[in-house]
């Protein structure tokens, strides 16, 4: 190793740097002479095969002659490979070495497998667990996607992450895919790859190191050429390497983190209801008392003609409301976080000047054309709210300021009947009566419009601009 850069140690050869710490990993059947392999005292590590996609079947009733045999063998062997798993256990942790299982994953679900490798292993707060997926091959092990979910299933039950053990090709395509495979592609990665030198190989730009190489095993170790020999165990054993000594392999062990930042849970859409009614209403409620100033609570005069209640009618519930107001709320929550960039003004149409509204889609209710995108944006129609009914310009009687478009200014008292005509009409189409208003119909003649409810509220075209603006804020804060 004398010569090599850093980054050349780290993919070439990494086992010949005496300072490097060793891990092992078993099969059940592998044997093991405990003295002799931690006189090696680069080997700070020992992780054992726990188990294997489901249990046997618990039960062979019913079975005969070689299906019977069997299904006893297979439970036997179960029994002794989970026995042997605790003893093992034992021997290493007595011996100083830190201890770690894995789950070879096989089809099936999921859940239930890492489930089942919780009961067999029992695994402790220290203690590294891994995940084995040895090829991309959905038809003999775990699929990438159940894969996914067994990370997440122990993560609920053990409020950590795996280890995931694969190979270089399934690594790469993990990498290549993490969009598809968020959880899996961030796990830390213990890589089994047989080659002396990994440059170029290793799925670098994503997984930036490893946590463990195995680098030798029964596929390129025999009695003639070995990469690492093992005291007190056969040439089948597996060896693995860390990207660090025995002190800080310590430390890091049991290497449950994630090697990226776990991505923010999309928001819970029932406190975004929850909140967004919340500020829903604070909006309304700032501008109140300026409302409740213009029309009185019970009753007012309009024209000489008495309106019961219109201030409720107008900011009550609707009688025949057709939108579902918690699907109304959820959209307005879920417009929150993804519209705000794209706002659709409620005044827009009316403030700049008549537009013809567009009809909407056959799939869409009406009273969705002109919806409100962001708490924000119903803060700025609350304050154009204010500045229609300013206390100052209605009961002083002072002339009002109208948009641009508007050509001559209307008097505090002749608005204030205005309003209450709006208001009026407004009452009508809540209860869904057509309102009355005269308008002409063209050849000279009047004819009484009539205004079908949008939604629990109606914007009347007979009126003015300056009059639509007024019934459209109403509208908002509707």
């Amino acid at each position: 190793m004398v010569g090599l850069s850093p980054a050349k140690a780290e993919w070439d050869r990494p086992w010949r740097d005496e300072t490097r710490a060793l891990v092992i990993d078993a099969y059940e059947f592998n044997p093991i002479n405990w003295k002799q392999l931690t006189s090696d005292k680069r080997i700070g590590a020992f992780i054992n095969k726990a188990s294997d996609g489901m249990p046997p079947a618990w039960s062979c009733r019913g079975l005969s002659g070689d299906d019977q045999n069997l299904c006893k063998n297979r439970w036997w062997k179960y029994s002794v490979t989970q026995e042997l798993y605790m003893t093992r256990r034992e021997m290493a942790k007595t011996l100083g070495l830190k201890w770690g299982a894995y789950h070879l994953g096989r089809p099936g679900n999921p859940r239930e497998q890492a489930d089942h490798f919780i009961d067999f292993a029992k695994p402790e707060a220290d203690e590294l667990i891994a995940l084995d997926i040895e090829d991309n091959d959905p038809t003999q092990w775990m699929s990438l996607a159940e894969a996914e979910e067994f990370a997440r299933q122990i993560k609920i039950r053990l409020d950590r992450y795996p280890v995931l053990y694969t190979n270089g090709s399934t690594a790469a395509f993990i990498a290549q895919n993490k969009e598809t495979y968020p959880l899996l592609s961030r796990l830390q990665l213990w890589y089994a790859r047989y080659r002396d030198d990994l440059t170029g190989v290793f799925p670098e730009g994503h997984w930036d190191k490893y946590a463990l190489w195995q680098f030798s095993s029964m596929h390129n170790c025999n009695k003639r050429a070995c990469p690492y020999r093992v005291s007190g165990a056969k040439d089948d054993i597996d060896v693995n390497v860390a990207s660090m000594n025995v002190e800080d392999l310590r430390k890091a062990w049991p290497f449950d983190g994630l090697v990226a930042p776990e991505p923010e849970p999309l928001p819970d859409a029932g406190a975004l209801i929850a909140k967004i009614g919340e500020e829903a209403r604070d909006a309304v409620a700032e501008i109140g008392k300026d409302v409740a100033a213009l029309v009185e609570p019970k009753e007012v005069q309009a024209g000489g003609e008495t309106v019961p209640g219109t201030l409720a009618a107008a900011y009550g519930p609707a009688v025949h409301a057709p939108v579902d107001p918690l699907k109304l709320l959820t959209e307005t929550a879920l417009e929150e976080k993804r519209a705000a960039e794209h706002p659709m003004p409620v005044l827009a149409a009316v403030t700049q000047g008549p537009k013809t509204e567009p009809a909407p889609p056959a799939d869409q209710p009406a009273a969705n054309t002109q919806a409100i995108g962001t708490i924000g944006q119903l803060r700025d129609e609350m304050q154009a709210v204010r500045e229609i009914l300013s206390d100052e310009k209605v009961d002083g009687g002072a002339d009002m300021k109208m948009p641009a478009a508007t050509t001559s200014p209307v008097k505090g008292a002749e608005l204030k009947s205005r309003i209450l005509e709006l208001m009026k009409a407004a009452e009508a189409a809540v209860q869904g009566v057509p309102s009355e208003k005269p308008v002409e119909d063209g050849k000279g003649e009047e004819r009484a419009e009539l205004s079908a409810p949008r939604g629990g509220w109606t914007l009347l075209s007979g009126f003015a601009a300056p009059e639509r603006r007024i019934a459209s804020a109403f509208r908002a804060t509707r």
